[in-house]
Parts: C-alpha cells; sequence; structure tokens
C-alpha cells in the first residue's frame, strides 16, 4: 500500500488512509476500487463541488458506488488493496507525466483509461463529466458555498450560449470588467448562471454580499496568494445583485462589502431584474464608486425547447421533494404554454411546484371535500353519544351521519379512481389546468385568463372525472 500511496497528491492519499480505516471498521482486509471512491468523495469537497457544477447526481453516484461495494475478506492484489484498485492507479499513472495522481486525474482515469472497470454502473455516471480541468493543467477554483445545490441544465437556445460565450470572453480579457446581466423575474438567469460557471477554463467565485458574515468568515481561498499579479484574480459572481441594491449593500456602515468590492482586482458579474433600474444614475455613481465601466447585456427570451430542458432538469429534484411522478403530457403541457405569467422559466417551475404539492396533499389527505364531511362527521358522532349517554333520542344524528357517510363516499370516489388507475401520485395535465386556473384566480387584479380547451394527445389519460381536489 505504501508504494501506490506515494504517488498520490496528499488529499487522496488521505483518502486512501481513510478507505482502509472504513473497510477495517466493517470486517473487510482488502480496500476496493468502491471503498477508495466513497473515502475519496469524503475527504475531498472540492471534487464533490466540480461534480455537481458538471452536472452529476451526487445521490445517484454513491448509490451505484455502493450497490457495487462488496466485502473482500482475503487479499487478491498488492497488500491493502484489490487489483482493480492498484489496475485503476496503475493505468492512470502509466498515462500521466504529473509527478502526483490528483483527484481530477484518478477520476478522469476511472472513465476513459480503466478498461476493465468500464461495466460498472459508477463509471456511466462519470461521464456525464466532459471536462476534467486538472488533466489539462488548469485551475478549479471552488464556490463559496459548495454545498449549494446545482441542478444540472442543457442549454438547446443559440441566443444563451451566446449570451454565455461573451460574458466569459468579456471577463477573461478584462480583469476591471464589470458587467450587468438584466432581465424579467423568472426569465432564466439562474439556469443560465449554473450554465456559464461550468464553462472551462472560466475561474469564479460566488457570493452572497447580504450575508456578509458568512463571507467575511469563509476559510475557503477565493483569491490567488501573494500580490505580485502572476495569478489571475477569479470573477466575482453576484448573483440577485443589481447597480442600485450593490450601491445600497456598499454603503452599510460596517463598510465590510464596499472594502471587499472596491478592493476586488478580478472582475465582476451582477445578475438581477431591472425592475429597480433607475437609468444611467446608478450606473454612474456605481462607475465613480469602483472605477469601473458598467456593460449591462440582457438577459434573451427562452424558447419551448429550453424550457423543456430546465423542467426536464428539475423533475427529479420535484419528484423526489413531492414523492410523484410527472406525466410526459404533463411536462410538455407546461413546457408549451404561451401564458405570460408561466412562459418564463421561473413561473412555470413556480406552477409545477404548486401543482406538485397540492396533489400531494390530495393524494395524502384526500379531497378538501372529504375532509370537511369528515369533521362533521367526527362532530355529530359526538353529539349522538352525548345524546345515548343521557338517555336521548339520538335518531335524528343518526340519519344525519347516515346522510354523511354517503355525501363522503361520493366525495372520494375521484380518488379511489386515481388510486385504482395509478394515478394518484402522478402529475397529469388536468392538474396543472386547474392549478393554473386558481393561480390565476387567487391573484389581485381583473383576470384575463382565458382556460385553453385544445387537446394534445396524452392530456386525459388517466385523468379521471371531475374536479380533482374537491
Amino acid at each position: 500500500m505504501d508504494d501506490w500511496q506515494g504517488c498520490l497528491a496528499p488529499q487522496c492519499q488521505t483518502a486512501l488512509l481513510q478507505a482502509r480505516n472504513n473497510v477495517a471498521s466493517r470486517g473487510g482486509s482488502v480496500i476496493t476500487v468502491e471503498d477508495y471512491l466513497l473515502a475519496l468523495l469524503d475527504a475531498v469537497p472540492e471534487a464533490v463541488s466540480f461534480l455537481k457544477r458538471q452536472g452529476v447526481d451526487l445521490d445517484e453516484l454513491i448509490r451505484t458506488i455502493q450497490g457495487e461495494q462488496p466485502i473482500v475478506a482475503e487479499v487478491r492484489g498488492d497488500g491493502d488493496l484489490s487489483s482493480q484498485l492498484i489496475y485503476w492507479i496503475s493505468s492512470t499513472r502509466e498515462a500521466t507525466d504529473q509527478p502526483w495522481l490528483d483527484w481530477p486525474v484518478l477520476l478522469h482515469g476511472l472513465v476513459h483509461l480503466a478498461e476493465r472497470l468500464q461495466d460498472k454502473a459508477y463509471v456511466a455516471v462519470l461521464e456525464l463529466v466532459s471536462h476534467w480541468p486538472s488533466a489539462e493543467g488548469e485551475a478549479c477554483t471552488p464556490p463559496v458555498s459548495p454545498d449549494q445545490p446545482f441542478s444540472p441544465v442543457t442549454v438547446t437556445d443559440p441566443a444563451w450560449l451566446q449570451l454565455a460565450e461573451d460574458v466569459v470572453v468579456a471577463l477573461s480579457a478584462n480583469r476591471n470588467g464589470l458587467i450587468w446581466v438584466a432581465g424579467p423575474r423568472g426569465s432564466g438567469k439562474t439556469a443560465w448562471l449554473r450554465m456559464l460557471l461550468a464553462t472551462p477554463g472560466f475561474s469564479w467565485v460566488q457570493m452572497d454580499l447580504r450575508r456578509q458574515a458568512e463571507v467575511m468568515a469563509s476559510d475557503q481561498p477565493v483569491v490567488p496568494p501573494g500580490g505580485d499579479g502572476v495569478a489571475p484574480w477569479p470573477a466575482m459572481i453576484l448573483d440577485n445583485v443589481a447597480p442600485l441594491d450593490l450601491l445600497e449593500l456598499m454603503s452599510m456602515p460596517d463598510g465590510a462589502v464596499r472594502e471587499l468590492v472596491t478592493g476586488w482586482q478580478g472582475p465582476i458579474l451582477m445578475l438581477a431584474s431591472n425592475d429597480r433600474d433607475k437609468g444611467r444614475t446608478d450606473s454612474n455613481r456605481l462607475t465613480a464608486i469602483l472605477g469601473r465601466e458598467l456593460e449591462a447585456m440582457a438577459m434573451p427570451g427562452v424558447s419551448e425547447a429550453q424550457r423543456r430542458a430546465i423542467l426536464t432538469a428539475h423533475q427529479p429534484a420535484i419528484e423526489k421533494r413531492w414523492n410523484l411522478q410527472l406525466s410526459p403530457a404533463a411536462m410538455e403541457y407546461a413546457a408549451s404554454r404561451q401564458t405570460r405569467s408561466i412562459a418564463t422559466p421561473g413561473g412555470m417551475l413556480e406552477w409545477l411546484h404548486r401543482a406538485a404539492a397540492r396533489l400531494d396533499l390530495f393524494a395524502s389527505r384526500g379531497p378538501l371535500e372529504a375532509v370537511a364531511l369528515a369533521a362533521e362527521h367526527d362532530t355529530l358522532r359526538r353529539q349522538s353519544l352525548v345524546a345515548l349517554a343521557r338517555g336521548e333520542c339520538a335518531e335524528r344524528v343518526e340519519l344525519q351521519i347516515q346522510q354523511l357517510d354517503l355525501e363522503q363516499a361520493a366525495a372520494e370516489v375521484v380518488w379511489h379512481e386515481r388510486k385504482r388507475s395509478g394515478t394518484l401520485r402522478r402529475l397529469l395535465v388536468e392538474d396543472l389546468r386547474q392549478e393554473l386556473e386558481r393561480w390565476v384566480a387567487a391573484r389581485p387584479g381583473p383576470v384575463h385568463y382565458v382556460l385553453n380547451c385544445e387537446q394534445q394527445q396524452g392530456d386525459t389519460l388517466g385523468a379521471g372525472p371531475g374536479n380533482l381536489y374537491s
């Protein structure tokens, strides 16, 4: 083990020792590829952050690794290492001239060099990563908040891709660059930002200046050491911050934000809606304070194909949170709507979230009418017990209870039909339609929404009759 440990980077050596301890604690004697992978993900936070930014589902990756994790009780390799683990490390070492094998080089070797391990399910998951920075001599800068959830988004709009390329080029070419990407609320700025941050070779650090204590207390090395100017500073990413917001944050009494921003020697990127834009006034003030010329770029519109891609990226999180399934017809219906309030990515996702939350309640407790009838039934049952205890006539109350039983059974017909058809926890087009009607009707002001009654293929499959939630 010592011979192989010597060719690993320090943090990878630590992971190997941790894997040995984990194996010993559960009664094994040999470190397998799966043991080392799990220890590597646990010991190297940078690897976890990088994989998330590249669109890898960490839960799925860990499950696939654990699913193939054996307990080896006898030695079949060199000392404490299994033959497959030795093969992985040796194959990677033979293909690189680097003195130490760091985690990106090892994972790159597992995916592209270790042919004997290509049938492993976790290798297929890692194949989602198309770029391993350190394998090409590049740096991988972690964000301030590595635990921030990233939803992998496939970008299909050429306008989105062109804007990302223009922003990266501008920020990389000018360390004093100050760019504001502006767009309406819910227009997809955050989804676009996630795609931007995954650009190969783009060094960045994301901060939330509204939480100063966490920013100033962070021990992550977000700026290059020393002041010789050899290592370029990363771009500061300020999501949900407009020029006016930045001016207000910089004017706070403690001066921490002002000192941080004015002393930043790299480019700055802001993303926010233009709701609070006051024209050139804020731009001129910010330019005067920072000594940087503000360049505003407009967030392009979003196509139906892009909305479908965003919805597909968020589908696993929605289904996991509310324990349901999104039907293909419902997803197509949501992505194709042109109503202004739900045509943006943010509005579309909020619509889906509301419909999913309501369906979860419906599946868990039944229709609202049935819940109300059950409460009324309980009240009448209590009255009946009191009457019986006092020796009074309870015939009228019993008749009311029987009538309520019939009404409650009728109210639960839809629930039982959906359960019988297997769609109780399957979000259908009809669920989305009814949720949109409720949502629009609850908003202040006049309602201009007219239900679109065109039928798309598969819209009514398993929808069931009547009002789903009453």
